[in-house]
């Protein structure tokens, strides 16, 4: 079974989004949350659905949200790097 592991640099976006979405709207960021588990889930089966950036890393929008998983594809699945903001520039953003 393929897996998507998440980097921690992809965990600390995680992190940050679930924080300040829950002081917003808790229920978006359960929803953001939840739909971001779902998108790395299917790209563990599914690597090569998200649009190539470059020859090693793809982007990947989570669904019903501004979101996108940027993503490494591996031998048994992938490796989420960032969960940004569309808005965000995910390359040099912290």
């Amino acid at each position: 079974m393929s897996e998507a592991r998440w980097a921690r640099s992809a965990q600390a976006d995680f992190d940050r989004a679930d924080r300040y979405h829950r002081a917003i709207d808790p229920a978006f960021s359960y929803r953001l949350g939840r739909a971001a588990l779902d998108a790395a889930h299917f790209l563990a089966e599914h690597p090569y659905a998200g649009a190539a950036l470059d020859r090693r890393t793809r982007r990947w929008r989570v669904r019903a949200t501004s979101y996108q998983i940027i993503y490494r594809v591996t031998d048994d699945g992938g490796e989420i790097v960032r969960l940004r903001h569309a808005h965000e520039n995910w390359r040099t953003d912290p």
